[in-house]
């Protein structure tokens, strides 16, 4: 896979053109200002990054969850909601 790099602003003629190499299976990367700040890459890619983002805040939420748990195992203190409300209200 070859990458490409376009310059913002881009004529509509670019950026159809990026569109049509990410269409080939190409990457093409978008530069602002000096920085690289964003891609088009064909579907697949985006998709397989999508899968492997969720699946990383799916990791990230289970290990948040068992945190919790082992600190309320080890007697953190809790409180009911009511009460968390009527402290935060006065």
């Amino acid at each position: 896979m070859r990458n490409r790099t376009l310059r913002i602003p881009a004529t509509a003629a670019a950026v159809q053109e990026a569109i049509d190499q990410a269409t080939a299976g190409e990457v093409v990367l978008l530069e602002q200002g000096g920085r690289l700040v964003a891609a088009v890459v064909p579907y697949e890619v985006a998709a397989a990054g999508v899968d492997l983002l969720n699946e990383a805040q799916d990791a990230a939420d289970r290990l948040s969850g068992l945190r919790l748990i082992a600190e309320l195992e080890a007697g953190m203190e809790t409180m009911r909601l009511s009460d968390l409300r009527r402290e935060l209200a006065s």
